[in-house]
């Protein structure tokens, strides 16, 4: 009787600790809801919220919301309209190895891997001045060598103007892109293209599909030329897909990493890149060779150097880093330089992939070939 009677106490005890003095803490989630009909999914937000649902915020690009329900309250989407779309609003990732030690630019030279593109070969006819380019990533810092025209942050449930790194990636891989040696420093692909900064990845180099659709929506809507997209994630959404034909149809050009799966089990490419209508970029080291980490599929587009590659940094600093985050953006300063000579976006994105230098692996390893802009200095 004493053995039950303090087992009792006992049992008591513990569920005071987990119902009073440790109230269990609630879990979140986020979804978007989107639909086919304004006028429906007005009459969706309403329905949201008389039964609860949080609205996080809206998505006009595509027609869609983005709301918040805690856990035991994902029952409540399905009393919602038939028509409504409903999926997870996931995590995205900036595809990078992490950061080498620091190196000092001397001498406003362009990085040894940019010069094997084949860029600087035609730096006289083309810099990419005029060309805008809108960097979705984790900011652009303050750097001597960047020449920043403006911005957003699509973090949060309210934009703001303020883009400033607070990571590292999205600097490095604009002056991939654009640094201009201003101050004897780095040279990027297109030193005098138009950069823009689009803070859609947080500290820690992660945001939501939404943060990406509202992203791709401002380029868009601002009329960038390119968009560069350093990042990804698994998981397929429909959703992003919708951000993604919109600013196409609009004649934007979306270039995005492959990823950094490749030495998995599961190399697949990553989305955005495994969409058709985006230019899917891998990586190889200095030397040609596929690295090991790129993720690889039928949806592979292009190939081009993403191993310890030199570039801006955080606090005026300069960094090495690899991954298909420092592909992506060659590629992306390659297009400004084409666009720079006259090429329209499709048309560029065409003659790019038809240049490509063919190496020795099977096409789902290197889609068209190694970038190479070797054959538009010859012919132009």
């Amino acid at each position: 009787m004493s053995f039950l009677m303090a087992l009792l106490i006992l049992i008591a005890l513990f569920s005071l600790s987990e119902n009073g003095d440790h109230p269990k803490r609630r879990r979140s989630r986020r979804h978007i809801l989107y639909t086919e009909s304004d006028s429906c999914l007005e009459e969706c937000c309403k329905r949201a919220h008389s039964i609860g649902i949080k609205i996080v915020k809206e998505l006009p690009f595509i027609g869609g919301v983005v709301c918040e329900t805690a856990d035991g309250e994902d029952v409540k989407l399905l009393t919602l309209e038939r028509d409504v779309k409903i999926e997870e609003d996931v995590k995205v990732y900036a595809t990078c190895l992490g950061f080498g030690r620091d190196q000092a630019a001397v001498g406003a030279i362009p990085p040894d891997t940019i010069t094997l593109t084949g860029a600087p070969n035609l730096w006289k006819k083309t810099t990419g001045k005029g060309v805008s380019i809108a960097v979705i990533d984790t900011g652009i810092a303050e750097h001597s060598d960047l020449r920043v025209k403006g911005g957003i942050s699509t973090l949060g449930e309210v934009h703001t103007e303020n883009f400033r790194d607070d990571n590292g990636h999205g600097t490095h891989v604009a002056g991939i892109i654009a640094a201009c040696g201003r101050d004897q420093g780095l040279l990027g692909m297109a030193p005098d293209a138009d950069l823009y900064a689009v803070k859609a990845l947080d500290r820690y180099g992660s945001g939501f599909v939404s943060d990406i659709i509202e992203g791709i929506a401002w380029a868009t809507e601002h009329r960038m030329n390119i968009v560069n997209l350093s990042l990804g994630t698994a998981e397929k959404s429909e959703a992003l897909r919708r951000a993604v034909r919109k600013a196409v149809a609009a004649s934007t050009i979306l270039v995005a990493a492959s990823g950094n799966s490749g030495g998995t089990g599961s190399p697949g490419v990553l989305y955005p890149a495994k969409f058709s209508e985006v230019v899917s970029v891998g990586s190889v080291d200095s030397d040609g060779k596929l690295s090991s980490y790129t993720s690889y599929g039928p949806e592979l587009n292009i190939l081009a150097y993403g191993e310890n590659i030199l570039s801006t940094y955080l606090n005026n600093s300069y960094r090495r880093e690899s991954g298909t985050s420092m592909a992506a953006p060659q590629v992306s300063g390659a297009l400004a330089l084409l666009l720079g000579m006259g090429y329209r976006g499709s048309d560029a994105v065409r003659a790019l992939l038809e240049s490509a230098k063919k190496l020795d692996l099977p096409k789902e390893k290197q889609g068209s070939g190694l970038l190479n802009l070797a054959p538009f200095a010859q012919s132009y």
